[in-house]
């Protein structure tokens, strides 16, 4: 059996199982709520990921495919379930164990053999928490990728607008609306009134409900003719799960100003990867008005209810 003491991350999760604290089935944000101040934000939120493989398919956390014993399974969208649950007796556990281990020996031959991509993250787990420190994730390229508007690494789709909708194009007042506008535009073309096209508001941009299917899309733009994977940011957790267990796809839109805008179809493990990282935001001070310099500075009154003699008053023409 693994060592499942208390004093390292595992051992505290097994502690929260064990005390009935979080369920069989459980995700990052259950974690957080026990172990805020005990470990990084990074590592609550990256070590489920990099210790846990799937049962079926090939997702394989970063250090698994490095060597290290699978902690957990991924058994849904942003779900694990400890290998060794304290619910199940001790030959239980220690045969999920067995299990494990050479699930993984497969996943890593199989990954040697080139017969699949890894799609996991490449994170630091163990960076020093911080007061205020929001968690992001920069999204990377797969290493053959050519950053070219012609590249035939990935799947691009043209989109052509007529002159009213050129118009309308042009009035949106930012990337970010210009880009879903695009992206509606394309998928209304591609599957007419038999789709819904909705905002998905759990995470990611668009839902799109179609046959009894759903496909979901995050869509991020940008004004230059390439991909521009430096400009490419993941900010929130969701939409970290929801790219990461290909449960969405991110469809990045090129040259939204061109007469002819493209759009990248990407899924995460083919094409890219998330690298979380630290940011900070910056804020604006704004300047102070010269005409009241003293606007928005604290002020006191000495004596406030003294009278004030006649001559000291005075009076300007």
């Amino acid at each position: 059996m693994i060592d499942q003491k208390p004093t390292t991350f595992w051992g505290h999760v097994y502690e929260l199982r064990k005390k009935g604290l979080i369920a069989r089935v459980w995700k990052t944000g259950d974690l957080s709520e026990h172990l805020e101040g005990e470990y990084a934000v990074n590592t609550v939120t990256l070590a489920p990921y990099n210790f846990s493989i799937s049962e079926e398919g090939d997702r394989m956390g970063g250090f698994v495919e490095r060597g290290q014993v699978p902690r957990a399974w991924r058994v849904g969208r942003g779900q694990f379930q400890l290998v060794a649950d304290p619910e199940d007796d001790v030959e239980t556990q220690a045969a999920e164990q067995n299990r494990s281990v050479e699930r993984a020996k497969e996943l890593r031959l199989r990954k040697r053999l080139g017969v699949w991509r890894t799609e996991v993250p490449t994170p630091s787990p163990d960076l020093p928490d911080q007061p205020g420190r929001q968690h992001g994730a920069a999204i990377i390229p797969d290493a053959s990728a050519h950053d070219t508007p012609a590249s035939d690494r990935y799947a691009s789709i043209p989109v052509t607008f007529t002159e009213s909708e050129r118009q309308v194009l042009a009035n949106l007042p930012t990337t970010e609306r210009k880009a879903l506008f695009i992206v509606r535009k394309h998928l209304g073309e591609k599957y007419g009134d038999q789709a819904r096209i909705q905002e998905d508001r759990d995470g990611v941009d668009l839902r799109v409900e179609i046959d009894g299917r759903t496909e979901r899309i995050e869509v991020k733009g940008t004004e230059k003719p390439t991909i521009a994977w430096q400009q490419l940011k993941v900010s929130s957790q969701k939409s970290y799960d929801a790219l990461e267990s290909r449960d969405a796809l991110l469809y990045r839109v090129v040259d939204i100003h061109g007469p002819r805008p493209y759009i990248y179809v990407l899924t995460h493990g083919r094409d890219f990867t998330l690298e979380p990282e630290p940011r900070w935001a910056v804020r604006r001070v704004p300047p102070k008005d010269d005409r009241y310099p003293l606007r928005g500075e604290p002020y006191r009154y000495d004596m406030p209810y003294d009278s004030v003699a006649a001559g000291e008053w005075e009076a300007r023409g």
